[in-house]
C-alpha cells in the first residue's frame, strides 16, 4: 500500500515459463520460490512421476473432447532433465540441460513437457508433497491444451489479445481444472488444495512486475484466482479467458521510494493509516442500517470487559462483541508482517472492522462475511489515485495469510468453521474484491 509520502507491501519470488518454441530466449527465468512462511511438508513420500503424468493425460483424454467437441492428442513428450549431470543429452527447446535449471516448460514444437528433476521438482516435493508436483506439471500441460485449442496461431495473429499473462492465467486455470478431477485419485495425494495452491504461490511474479510486460505471469492474487475459477469452473470458463474479461491486479511500483522500501510500512506507521481509512470506510458501509455508528479506533490492549479464550481465539486481531471495541496483538502483528508482509496484518485489522460493522448492522458477526468485507475493503484500495493504496505485493500478503491462518474467519467467540479450508477463505476474500460489500451481505 502507499500512503501520501509512504508505502506499503513486498514478497519476491518467482514463476513458471512459457517456452513458445525451440532454442527461443525465453524472457525470465523460472525458479522455485522458497515456501516463504509455509510449513514444508516433513519426509513427504516418493512422487511416481510415471502415474503423475499418466494421470494427467487421462484427464484431457476425456475432459478434451467433452469440453471441446475433439479427441486428445496425447503429449508425445515427458521429459525429466538432469541438471546436475555433465553427460545429459540436449533437452528440446534449449541449447543445454543447465539451461533448465529450476524450470519447467511446455515446447509446442516437440510437444513435450520438460522439467528440471535434479532442482525444481525435488524442491517441489519437499515442501509440498505431490500436490505441488502436479501443479506443476498440470500448468505446463495446460500449455499444451492452449497448443491443441490453436491459441499459439491466435497469439501470432493478434499478439495483443493474447499477452503472456493471460496464456498463464489459462494455464492456471487448466491446472485448478485438473486437480479437482484428480483430488480423490488414490495414490496421488493431491486432495490438500491448499497445499496445491501454496505451491502456486511459490511461482508468483517477483514484485514490482506489470502486467504488460513480456514476462509477467500473474501475482500471487491472480494466479490463485485463475485456478480456483478452474477448479470450480471447469476448462471452457478457461478456454474463454479473454484480455477484456479478465482484471489483472499486478501493478508496478509508483514511487521510487515505494520501491526503496519493497513497499512495507512499519508497524508503527501501519496501524495508524489502517485505522483511519478502515474507520471511514467501515462506518460508511453501516451507516444505512446503523445511523450515528461510527467503527471504534484500535486499542493495544483489551478493555477492562475483553478478555479469556474467546479474545484470544481470535488472533493478533480481535473484536470484542461485549463492547465492540478492537484491539491488536502489535508483537503478533510484528511476526506476522516479517513473515508475509504488512497487507496480511492489514487484512486481519480489516476483518476485525467487518465484525465491528455487522454487528452494528445488527447481522450476525460471522467470519465467512467478515473475510468477505475484509476483501471488499481491499477493492478500495485498488485505486492507485487515492491517497491510501494497494503497493504491488500486497494482494499476495493477503492471499498468503488467508492460505495459511484462520484468523481472518475467526468468530468474535474465537471459533471457526471447520469445514471451510484456506481456498475457501481466498474464495471469500476474492468475492469481496471482485464482486463489493453487498454480495458480502445477501
Amino acid at each position: 500500500m502507499r500512503i501520501p509520502i509512504r508505502g506499503l507491501t513486498a514478497v519476491v519470488c518467482v514463476l513458471l515459463v512459457l517456452v513458445t518454441g525451440c532454442a527461443r530466449s525465453v524472457p525470465g527465468r523460472a525458479r522455485a520460490a522458497p515456501a516463504t512462511g509455509t510449513a514444508a511438508i516433513a519426509a513427504p513420500p516418493p512422487v511416481d512421476l510415471s502415474d503423475v503424468t499418466t494421470a494427467l493425460q487421462g484427464f484431457w483424454d476425456q475432459a478434451f473432447p467433452a469440453a471441446f467437441g475433439q479427441p486428445w492428442r496425447d503429449i508425445r513428450r515427458f521429459v525429466p532433465v538432469h541438471t546436475a549431470s555433465r553427460s545429459t543429452a540436449t533437452p528440446p527447446c534449449v541449447e543445454r540441460a543447465a539451461d533448465l535449471d529450476g524450470q519447467a516448460f511446455y515446447c509446442p514444437a516437440a510437444d513435450a513437457v520438460v522439467w528440471d528433476a535434479d532442482g525444481l521438482l525435488p524442491q517441489i516435493r519437499r515442501e509440498f508433497g505431490t500436490a505441488g508436483v502436479v501443479v506443476v506439471l498440470a500448468h505446463e500441460v495446460g500449455h499444451a491444451v492452449q497448443t491443441r485449442l490453436g491459441v499459439d496461431e491466435e497469439q501470432a495473429r493478434d499478439p495483443a489479445a493474447f499477452p503472456t499473462i493471460l496464456l498463464e492465467a489459462m494455464s492456471d486455470c487448466y491446472a485448478g481444472a485438473t486437480l479437482a478431477s484428480l483430488s480423490g485419485r488414490p495414490g496421488l495425494d493431491v486432495g490438500d488444495r491448499d497445499t496445491a495452491v501454496l505451491a502456486l504461490v511459490g511461482f508468483r511474479d517477483p514484485v514490482g512486475i506489470g502486467p504488460s510486460d513480456a514476462s509477467a505471469h500473474g501475482n500471487a492474487f491472480d494466479r490463485v484466482s485463475a485456478f480456483q475459477d478452474g477448479w470450480t469452473g471447469g476448462p471452457t470458463l478457461c478456454a474463454a479467458m479473454t484480455v477484456a474479461g479478465r482484471a489483472f491486479t499486478e501493478r508496478r511500483f509508483g514511487s521510487a521510494a515505494d520501491q526503496a522500501r519493497g513497499g512495507n510500512l512499519p508497524l508503527a506507521q501501519l496501524l495508524p493509516a489502517v485505522e483511519t481509512d478502515a474507520r471511514q470506510w467501515f462506518t460508511a458501509l453501516a451507516a444505512p442500517r446503523a445511523p450515528g455508528w461510527r467503527a471504534p479506533a484500535l486499542r493495544t490492549a483489551p478493555g477492562a470487559s475483553c478478555s479469556g479464550p474467546a479474545l484470544t481465539g481470535q488472533g493478533p486481531a480481535r473484536f470484542c462483541a461485549a463492547d465492540g471495541s478492537i484491539d491488536v496483538d502489535r508483537p503478533a502483528l510484528t511476526t506476522l508482517e516479517d513473515r508475509f508482509g504488512d497487507y496480511a496484518a492489514a487484512t486481519l485489522v480489516a476483518s476485525r472492522y467487518a465484525m465491528a460493522a455487522l454487528t452494528a448492522m445488527g447481522r450476525p458477526a460471522e467470519g465467512p462475511a467478515a473475510v468477505c468485507l475484509a476483501g471488499a475493503y481491499t477493492a478500495r484500495l485498488l485505486d492507485p489515485s487515492g491517497s491510501f493504496t494497494l503497493s504491488p505485493g500486497d494482494l499476495d500478503e493477503a492471499v498468503q495469510v488467508l492460505l495459511t491462518a484462520d484468523w481472518a474467519a475467526r468468530s468474535p467467540q474465537g471459533t471457526v468453521d471447520g469445514s471451510e479450508d484456506g481456498f475457501d477463505r481466498v474464495t471469500r476474500f476474492r468475492q469481496g474484491v471482485r464482486q463489493g460489500a453487498a454480495s458480502c451481505l445477501r
